[in-house]
């Protein structure tokens, strides 16, 4: 795992996408772009889209939800909240993480139509 200064230099590289690869969790499954997939790799956190995924059922019944969502893991402490909104401050899904080692003090990945992505990617 790099320190949380590589992570956050090594994600301001990451505008648009060239590649996408499929992560599957049981039955459903999500694309990751080349920035998320390199922060999974990079920060071990394969876990966060294990729960981003978790949740796509509940998602993908919800109107607002389905073509778009706003995830957000805020870490204190070492231990964490993940958030999804359908838009600012309209929290559909809230978890609380007891312990976690995530590097940074908060990280966002936007779902779009199944895909996941960073905000820059955008």
């Amino acid at each position: 795992m790099k320190t949380q200064a590589e992570i956050l230099d090594g994600l301001k590289n990451f505008y648009g996408t060239e590649n996408y690869y499929k992560y599957r969790l049981f039955n459903i499954e999500i694309v990751l772009t080349d920035g998320v997939k390199w922060l999974c790799e990079n920060a071990g956190c394969y876990w966060l889209m294990d729960a981003i995924l978790s949740y796509q059922k509940k998602c993908r019944k919800d109107d607002m939800l389905k073509g778009m969502q706003f995830w957000k893991l805020t870490v204190k402490d070492k231990s964490a909240v993940l958030i999804c909104e359908r838009d600012k401050d309209d929290v559909a899904i809230q978890q609380k993480i007891e312990y976690t080692d995530f590097p940074l003090q908060e990280i966002s990945i936007w779902v779009q139509n199944g895909v996941a992505l960073l905000p820059s990617e955008y």
